[in-house]
């Protein structure tokens, strides 16, 4: 695991920090923006992310030039599998789920969310983890621990399943990911609507689409979130 890590006690984000090293030519893949807490988290879609202090707040500077572009989209399913495995590597019986397209639940409420940022050729994985506190309608880690976690005790697993299973994903291809996504799928199996398209929730394609197969048994894709 080649990771470098840059720790800052405050940032406005670090996905802008991330941005910022790779527009300077200063960030080999492996580069790791920390901070112990942000003034501006930013979610998917713009959304904003409560970044205090106690949390886990880091950005992952990838670069998977041997994959079309086109592929990055799995990459929200490749970090949210590696979260899960470094999740479930302190406490097995975590009832965790995984939320299409990026976040991971805990007992139905979110205690992770992914960004995925492309730039050019590289891409930004933003991670953020609740560990002490959670806005109104998430969770933390903490609520389900005997033992208090603190931020360097999730830094490292979730460090090294996340590269783990990039470098499965670089290696070997989407398949044996979206295997173990569809393992922890929230609301797999039940009736959604999603853009407009309503149909039992069955799987996700190559693309990371939502897959939802309709009353006639006819399959649409889904790749708009709401």
């Amino acid at each position: 695991m080649k990771l470098s890590i840059h720790h800052y006690s405050e940032v406005d984000s670090t996905q802008t920090v991330a941005k910022h090293y790779l527009l300077e030519g200063d960030a080999d893949e492996g580069t790791v923006i920390l901070a112990d807490q942000q003034l501006s988290g930013s979610g998917r879609l713009g959304k904003s992310w409560n970044s205090p202090v106690g949390g886990l707040y880091c950005s992952l500077i990838l670069k998977p030039h041997s994959k079309p572009i086109a592929s990055y989209s799995q990459l929200a399913f490749v970090i949210a599998v590696g979260i899960q495995k470094a999740l479930h590597s302190l406490l097995p019986t975590l009832p965790l789920t995984l939320k299409w397209p990026n976040d991971v639940l805990i007992n139905a409420k979110k205690v992770s969310g992914i960004l995925i940022e492309i730039e050019g050729q590289d891409v930004v994985v933003g991670m953020g983890i609740n560990i002490d506190s959670h806005p109104e309608t998430g969770t933390h880690l903490n609520e389900y621990f005997y033992n208090p976690l603190t931020v360097e005790n999730v830094l490292k697993p979730v460090l090294k399943n996340v590269w783990d299973t990039y470098q499965n994903w670089i290696q070997s291809g989407f398949e044996s990911i979206q295997t173990e996504w569809l393992k922890y799928a929230y609301q797999l199996g039940e009736i959604l609507e999603r853009d407009g398209i309503k149909g039992r929730f069955i799987g996700i394609s190559a693309e990371g689409a939502m897959l939802l197969e309709n009353e006639s048994g006819d399959v649409q894709s889904v790749t708009k979130v709401g």
